[in-house]
């Protein structure tokens, strides 16, 4: 990935890729940093932030789905653009054999990643409810 011909200049909040949305490329962080967001439950959940190096968007072109979740630049950022033609050239380069657990991982991290957004979900909603827990306390105790 030493030879991106594309390079996407994002400044901070501005959106890259959408979940939901069909795939047609695979980025890399080439400076800076991106977070990426769930939406579970009709709620934003942010599941990670990546910086320089990081690759993604690369499950949508290998199993031809729709984005699993939105990414957003933090402050500027620097991406690098990996379009379909030129991913499914690399990934043809790959022994045959290897192409069945490339997709499974694939999958795999779907499910993940789908995992990961209802725990942080959870996880925000318990944190609310100790928090209004520990308000209702406070409240108590001035009687």
């Amino acid at each position: 990935m030493k030879n991106i011909p594309v390079v996407g200049r994002f400044q901070d909040g501005e959106v890259i890729v959408t979940e939901g949305v069909a795939s047609n490329n695979a980025y890399v962080v080439l400076s800076g940093k991106v977070k990426v967001i769930k939406k579970t439950e009709n709620k934003q959940v942010v599941v990670g932030t990546l910086g320089k190096g990081s690759v993604f968007g690369e499950m949508g072109l290998i199993g031809a789905s729709t984005r699993t979740a939105t990414v957003s630049a933090i402050g500027d950022t620097n991406i690098g653009i990996i379009d379909k033609e030129s991913f499914v050239k690399m990934l043809n380069q790959l022994p045959e054999d290897l192409r069945p657990i490339v997709d499974s991982l694939v999958e795999r991290l779907k499910i993940t990643t789908e995992k990961l957004a209802k725990i942080g979900l959870q996880l925000e909603n318990a944190k609310k409810a100790i928090t209004s827990f520990s308000i209702n306390t406070e409240d108590n105790s001035d009687a």
